[in-house]
């Protein structure tokens, strides 16, 4: 990966605070000697975990002080490296026989300049977006809007739909959506994708300097194919353009 491409995603991915953090009860943030350590009440260690992407002490200083942060992540916690990109202590995590968790791509765009304009403005920035004129990408008869979560009814319906579409159980949504102040969050814009009426799709993004992270994206499996998935991205990335963000990764878990 390019060096400005990889900046972007470290940055933006795992050595920069999230905005989300702050709605968990555990939620909690720290950098110590090059290390950003991430850590929740969300479970495993694609939510907790300890990023070693730049210039970091050696693997032994690092996990007493990692150990001691993660002391409540009882469903475990990792260290986070680039892959096979020879960090020390990636190398040290394998000699030792530390075994891969999640492997994710890192999905980078570096200019928003090109953004496609809204798809139509409500009042108030960001208050509505409703896809009209039909996107030419979308296939099936129906007709598609996007709409921002303002309501503690939107809240329910997002977590509805990305439950239904991960095959997740609903006690698992509300760990992970906690409360409509989390929708609400300034430097986060969350979204319900409607065909003709009907709520299939939903995801958002969030904002760490000048990128935006997109994800939680999901479209329930009978809808899947039309092109749905991509007009949300296209209305995220329309969105976090006017509101000043120069960039954008993608969450790919």
């Amino acid at each position: 990966m390019p060096a400005d491409l990889r900046r972007i995603a470290h940055e933006a991915l795992s050595l920069s605070e999230a905005p989300y953090l702050k709605h968990y009860h555990r939620g909690r943030f720290r950098t110590w000697n090059g290390v950003a350590m991430t850590g929740s009440e969300l479970p495993g260690p694609g939510f907790n975990f300890a990023a070693c992407l730049t210039d970091t002490p050696p693997l032994d200083e690092i996990l007493p002080v990692a150990r001691e942060f993660f002391a409540d992540a009882d469903q475990g916690w990792g260290v986070l490296v680039e892959g096979d990109a020879g960090h020390p202590v990636e190398v040290e995590l394998r000699a030792r026989g530390w075994q891969v968790a999640e492997d994710e791509p890192a999905f980078v765009m570096p200019s928003l300049s090109g953004s496609p304009p809204r798809f139509g403005e409500g009042p108030g920035e960001g208050s509505s977006h409703h896809l009209t004129p039909r996107p030419p990408s979308l296939r099936g008869k129906g007709e598609l809007s996007i709409r921002p979560i303002l309501s503690e009814e939107d809240w329910r319906t997002f977590q509805r739909v990305t439950s239904a579409a991960y095959g997740s159980p609903p006690e698992l949504a509300d760990l992970f959506l906690p409360s409509l102040a989390y929708f609400r969050d300034p430097a986060m814009f969350w979204v319900v994708a409607d065909w003709s009426g009907e709520p299939v799709a939903a995801g958002g993004y969030y904002r760490i300097g000048p990128t935006a992270v997109v994800g939680g994206l999901a479209t329930l499996e009978e809808h899947r194919g039309k092109g749905i998935g991509m007009a949300i991205v296209r209305a995220l990335l329309a969105d976090a353009a006017a509101k000043g963000c120069a960039s954008a990764c993608l969450r790919s878990g």
